[in-house]
């Protein structure tokens, strides 16, 4: 029972907000029924929380996440950065923990706080979308993983509405440093955050207004966070991995 609990609360991707029941009991292999029960007692729980169109996951949830000491640590560190960050820029700012391959959202800043409930939608799936280009990029090569808004991430790139970002475009954001993805309601940027051996652990990212965020200058400022970021988990012992 508990491994099907916690296959409705993995059904949800990085980019996504919401799911219907008929979503996750198709994508976790249960019965309706089932999943509807299931769903009611994480809600009971508050592991996920009813929403306008199906069901999205809970503050307890986010909150639980928040207490595992390596997460914890990460967040701590990189606080600071996500504040002057935001400061500078007054866009929202996240942290993204590498999860398998996919971004995990950690933290993040900006008009509504911390507070996940007040975080335009669009500017998290933009972000996620990003930050998963960034992990795609510096990663090893990760088997096809479908990111649920039509794109296909995988050993030969992203697909996006039939077009496929190719590896030298992968190569393009490791050259660059940063990667961008640009949806009809906002635009976002991010940065990977990487260990000692050069493996992405996070990755920070800013996401706004389309025609209010200024690309270069907003992938400049999370670069530096980045880089005193790394030099920060660098220099916690246990931290990240020491080659």
């Amino acid at each position: 029972m508990l491994s099907r609990g916690l296959s409705i609360l993995r059904s949800f991707r990085a980019d996504e907000v919401e799911l219907t029941l008929s979503e996750i009991a198709r994508r976790t292999d249960l019965p309706k029924a089932t999943a509807h029960r299931l769903i009611g007692e994480l809600v009971d729980a508050g592991m996920l929380e009813r929403a306008e169109r199906g069901l999205r996951l809970g503050l307890n949830l986010f909150a639980l996440g928040t207490r595992v000491p390596r997460h914890r640590i990460m967040r701590e560190l990189a606080l600071p950065h996500l504040n002057r960050v935001h400061e500078i820029t007054r866009h929202t700012v996240f942290l993204f923990l590498a999860d398998g391959g996919d971004g995990a959202m950690a933290e993040s800043r900006g008009a509504g706080g911390s507070r996940t409930s007040a975080l335009r939608p669009a500017e998290i799936e933009a972000s996620a979308t990003a930050t998963a280009k960034v992990f795609r990029a510096y990663g090893p090569p990760p088997d096809a993983v479908d990111t649920g808004s039509g794109e296909r991430y995988g050993v030969r790139g992203l697909r996006r509405g039939g077009r496929r970002l190719a590896p030298e475009e992968l190569g393009r954001v490791v050259e660059q440093g940063f990667a961008v993805h640009r949806g009809p309601e906002a635009v976002a940027v991010a940065v990977p955050v990487v260990d000692i051996t050069g493996s992405p652990v996070a990755a920070l990212a800013a996401a706004g207004i389309p025609d209010r965020l200024h690309l270069l200058k907003t992938a400049s400022l999370l670069r530096a966070a980045s880089a005193e970021l790394s030099r920060n988990l660098r220099a916690t012992p246990g931290l990240v991995p020491v080659p």
